[in-house]
Order: structure tokens, then sequence, then C-alpha cells
């Protein structure tokens, strides 16, 4: 059984965390699993595994002159206070340029690769920004694939691909 909309809020939630989380944050947050609440009962659901199969996607992708370009815009959307709309512009922008573009690639997969190498690449030049960046890049993929997640079985099922 697929799992609703709530169930993959959640587990993009946790993807997300464990994407942009430290080595250290992980480690800890492993070791405090049993006080975590979480919505997510599938037990074939390991967000740390598919975090690593997106930050392989991503790592591919981390060498564009357009992250650099998109960094630039959203740095001064996050002083503005409009961090979503921006995160979601610069997404859009990336899509449109070759960082995630393949015929063999589902649109939705193109957003993801896009959206995850981007929250990536701030992290990595502007740890900063971090936490910023994790609210707008779970919101992102929430509301830009979230019902695609949802039909493809939550994300454990999501074709990750390096």
């Amino acid at each position: 059984m697929a799992p609703n909309q709530v169930s993959v809020e959640s587990q993009t939630e946790l993807v997300i965390y464990y994407l942009l989380a430290d080595e250290n944050e992980i480690e800890s947050r492993m070791l405090n699993a049993s006080n975590v609440e979480c919505d997510v009962t599938d037990d074939s659901f390991d967000p740390v595994l598919i975090a690593d199969k997106l930050r392989s996607v991503a790592d591919t992708l981390n060498d564009d002159a357009s992250l650099r370009a998109a960094l630039a815009d959203l740095k001064q959307a996050v002083a503005e206070e409009a961090l979503d709309a921006a995160f979601r512009q610069c997404v859009e922008t990336l899509c449109e340029s070759q960082v995630s573009k393949g015929a063999e690639v589902a649109p939705e997969m193109q957003l993801i690769n896009a959206s995850v190498a981007f929250g990536l690449y701030v992290k990595k030049i502007s740890p900063d920004l971090k936490d910023k960046v994790q609210g707008a890049l779970t919101n992102f993929l929430n509301r830009h694939v979230g019902t695609w997640v949802s039909k493809q079985g939550g994300w454990d099922n999501v074709p990750v691909s390096s």
C-alpha cells in the first residue's frame, strides 16, 4: 500500500535532515532514535540510505556554474526573507540548464536531483544557511514531488541511482 501524503511528508523531512546532517549529527540522532517520534512506520524506509543515494547523485552535479549563480540569488532572498520562493526559482533555473537534464530522467527526478544538488551545494559553500535550506528543500520536495513520491510507494521506492 502506498503511503499517504502525511507519511510522505514525514519521510521527506527525515530524508532531508539526513541529507544535510553532519556525521556527528547522524551518529547522535541514530543513538537517540528510540526517543524520536516518527509517523513513518514502514520498516523498509531507511532515510539515511536514501539520503546517501541522493547525495551521490548530487555530487555529480556540484561543479556546475549555474549552482554558483543560484547561490548568489538565494543569499539575496535570505536577506529579504523570501527563501522558499527563491529556492523554487533556483531549482527551476537549474532544471532548465544542463545540471539535471536527461531524456531518460523523469521530470520529478530532475526536480529531485536539481534541488538536492543545490541544497548540498548551499550547505557546503554557506554552512550558516543549512537550517534555512533544510526547511526550504523539505517544503519544495513536499510541494513539487510529494504526490509523485507517494505514488511510487514512498521514498524507499523512488528510483534514485548515481
